[in-house]
């Protein structure tokens, strides 16, 4: 699964970069609609026929010296860049498989704080939430074999994507998330369960993974629309939760209001549920 998602993302990154965008000569006869295989090695110095095994996710030796040029040739994010280098194992911490208990004060933290909050696993099973979040989420109103999943719900369960207004901007950011914790917990067997599903289930899955979008953690403004909360603009704070190990195990997601009428309807709602 690693190697054919690594050609899968070398391949889209290579067809989304111009080649007047590197300060290529586009030429009167291209085909590709990114940049050429030949032109990638060229920029990050290094062989031809190492690159095309590479993208075609051969057993070869990398170093972290070659990978960093790569990522240059191809214009990387930092996300992007950190994602490949785990896809190659190289930034991979190997760690023993072992259950992720939440600290007993996550429940009270929750509880206290006076707008939606929850806290995700890597696979993005929700672990924890208070009121408000339960009452935006609708949480416990859908079933099925992934009903706790964010992932599963995000296009599977249509109360929750009516919450997008826009569906695609949303879908791209919580895939750019999880994508980041797929590459970094190859030993965890439930990423790969929870994709084969999600691919037999959802086209529109397939084609916005296929686009190997990745995302960071950081704190992003996003539109949502409830029937009872109403019009809402979020600015969405992710948080790690980590274990004794150090280890990322946990995102809280922590949401506060953009602008006023959010900030009304989140104290009205919470009045209502009785300060949850």
């Amino acid at each position: 699964m690693q190697r054919s998602e690594l050609k899968a993302f070398l391949r889209t990154r290579r067809a989304m970069l111009t080649p007047e965008a590197v300060g290529l000569p586009r030429g009167t006869r291209r085909l590709t609609p990114g940049l050429r295989r030949e032109e990638v090695a060229t920029l990050a110095d290094v062989g031809l026929t190492w690159y095309t095994w590479l993208e075609q996710g051969r057993d070869i030796n990398v170093s972290a010296a070659a990978l960093t040029r790569i990522a240059r040739a191809l214009s990387l994010s930092a996300t992007d860049e950190t994602y490949l280098f785990a896809l190659m194992g190289l930034s991979r911490t190997e760690v023993t498989e072992h259950h992720f208990t939440l600290p007993p004060v996550t429940q009270q933290v929750l509880d206290l704080y006076q707008a939606p909050a929850f806290v995700l696993d890597t696979v993005f099973n929700l672990l924890a939430w208070n009121r408000l979040a339960g009452k935006l989420y609708d949480l416990g109103e859908f079933g099925g074999p992934f009903a706790d999943n964010h992932i599963w719900n995000l296009f599977m369960n249509p109360a929750r994507r009516r919450l997008y207004p826009d569906f695609e901007d949303g879908a791209l950011n919580l895939l750019g998330m999880f994508r980041m914790n797929y590459a970094a917990h190859p030993e965890d067997t439930r990423f790969d369960r929870l994709i084969a599903a999600l691919t037999a289930a959802s086209p529109e899955f397939v084609t916005l993974w296929q686009r190997c979008h990745t995302a960071p953690l950081s704190a992003i403004i996003v539109p949502f629309f409830h029937p009872d909360f109403g019009d809402l603009s979020i600015h969405s704070m992710r948080m790690p939760i980590r274990d004794e190990d150090h280890l990322d195990r946990a995102t809280a997601f922590f949401f506060a209001p953009a602008d006023a009428p959010t900030a009304t309807s989140f104290a009205r709602m919470a009045q209502r549920l009785g300060g949850g």
